[in-house]
């Protein structure tokens, strides 16, 4: 009778390990699904956002050159365009200051009629820019998640033996200032 209970106790003992096993097993597969969504549409943001920056890059290129042949002096503010970046991020400012400058530029001159060719492309140069911030928007929306989702328990453990990081996000010049005033008072 005693060496019976004995044995119950061993199979209850590795009946219970086995199963905080699988527990911990499912919930391992469960953060690696989530993490898996996550990489899907960070991935897909990325891809879009740069096929974005590089339309935007090429349609503030082709309107600088229409506007260099006019008066290349009046026009040096989008000069910088030319400095493709490979980060992403400093890319997208570039891209940024030069599309607001264009702005500011055309709001001063209320009286300065485009040709079609200048309609045309600024019009998709606009709808470019509504598209980048609607990807950004999306893209800053995933990483936030993501980003709280890596650094909760137990997901921060997984995280860690899997080496990701928190991501950076695409900040809006006016979000930080923003932020920067907020800090001061």
């Amino acid at each position: 009778m005693v060496n019976n209970r004995g044995e119950d106790m061993i199979f209850e003992i590795i009946s219970s390990i086995v199963v905080l096993i699988a527990v911990f097993l499912m919930i391992i597969l469960i953060i690696r699904k989530k993490l898996s969504i996550y990489s899907i549409k960070i991935q897909a943001s990325e891809r879009d956002l740069d096929a974005l920056l590089g339309k935007k890059l090429s349609l503030l290129g082709d309107i600088y050159a229409i506007y260099k042949e006019k008066d290349a002096k009046e026009f040096q503010f989008l000069c910088h365009i030319d400095e493709e970046s490979e980060d992403k991020f400093k890319l997208n400012v570039i891209l940024n200051k030069a599309y607001q400058e264009l702005k500011n530029y055309l709001d001063e001159r209320p009286s300065y009629v485009p040709s079609d060719e200048e309609k045309t492309l600024l019009d998709d140069l606009f709808q470019c820019d509504i598209e980048c911030t609607a990807i950004k928007n999306y893209y800053n929306d995933v990483i936030v998640k993501y980003n709280k989702y890596i650094s909760r328990f137990p997901n921060n453990i997984i995280s860690k033996f899997m080496n990701l990081e928190k991501k950076e996000m695409y900040n809006d010049p006016k979000e930080e200032e923003f932020e920067i005033l907020k800090e001061k008072n």
